[in-house]
């Protein structure tokens, strides 16, 4: 008898084990989407959308897209390459391509909306990507946004040396990034630069000289001081023209005015940590709400490139 419920027992527990282990289905590897851009212009303007991989698969991943928004597609306002991205097994990232399709009209700017819709062999947490078809039949509009703010870098050792001039130094440090989100390129010639107690005396912390032109989609550093050493991934780098941004971490505002004396940006340092000892970045960049940068990654500040570290 013992014998029998020993040989039972054996059975019953490699019957369970095999049970358990074809129940486990493999919900595959995690996607995430990026676009190229976040603004094309409506005259042939191209954006590429890629699905990434977590790992790759022993199989084809197919990750089919929702598209909504503004802009209309199929010969509307933009074309799509493909609304199914295919990753063949084996490889981490797949690609559709955004093609705006010009018109004679002043309609606006039109939006795309991204999402993903299923995947197939594959799993994904629900994201929302914009792209904005600029239309280039109505005058510019100046689309400036400040991405990162560094208003109270660390004074441990070296850690807050984000000019790259190999010493710290709290006021030449502080840096504000903005990045042109227009299609076209931004002239900010004669903007000036403030926190609250240079606006109340009209001093501005910094001017910016004639030919100062950001790019589409780039971005440009403003340091307080210092000789900023490294490439900030190919960004415009400046100091202020004073010396100082002054920012007070214990509460404060930034201020971007125009050549007119127009404010375009503010950033309010009021509410946020008083001494973080890092940059205050958006999350994703561009289109994410202001974070501690080290809450998602083991960098302080990227002041230049995308949080990741990658460029604009």
């Amino acid at each position: 008898m013992k014998k029998f419920l020993k040989t039972f027992y054996i059975a019953l527990a490699a019957a369970l084990l095999a049970c358990q282990t074809n129940d486990v289905t493999d919900p595959g590897p995690a996607v995430t989407l990026a676009l190229s851009q976040p603004t094309i212009s409506e005259n042939g303007g191209i954006a590429t959308i890629t699905a990434t991989l977590s790992a790759s698969a022993q199989t084809t991943v197919a990750v089919t897209l929702r598209l909504s928004g503004t802009a209309v597609g199929n010969g509307g306002d933009f074309d799509i390459s493909t609304t199914t991205i295919a990753i063949p097994a084996g490889n981490l990232t797949g690609t559709a391509v955004v093609t705006a399709l010009d018109d004679t009209l002043q309609n606006g700017n039109r939006t795309v909306i991204i999402e993903i819709e299923q995947v197939t062999g594959g799993r994904f947490t629900p994201q929302t990507l914009t792209l904005i078809i600029e239309d280039d039949d109505v005058p510019t509009v100046l689309n400036l946004i400040f991405n990162e703010v560094l208003y109270d870098p660390s004074n441990n050792g070296l850690d807050g040396d984000a000019n790259g001039d190999g010493v710290y130094v709290q006021a030449d440090d502080e840096f504000l990034e903005i990045i042109n989100l227009s299609s076209q390129p931004a002239d900010i010639s004669g903007f000036k630069v403030y926190d609250e107690l240079a606006l109340s005396s009209n001093t501005p912390r910094h001017i910016f000289a004639a030919g100062t032109v950001i790019p589409p989609g780039k971005a440009l550093v403003l340091f307080g001081g210092g000789t900023p050493t490294g490439s900030f991934g190919g960004a415009i780098v400046q100091t202020s023209t004073t010396g100082d941004m002054n920012l007070n971490n214990a509460g404060d505002k930034v201020y971007l005015h125009d050549a007119a004396g127009v404010e375009v940006l503010t950033f309010d340092i009021n509410g946020l940590s008083a001494n973080p000892n890092e940059s205050y970045t958006r999350n994703p960049d561009i289109t994410g709400n202001f974070e501690q940068h080290s809450d998602n990654t083991t960098l302080l500040f990227s002041p230049g490139t995308k949080i990741d570290g990658t460029p604009f």
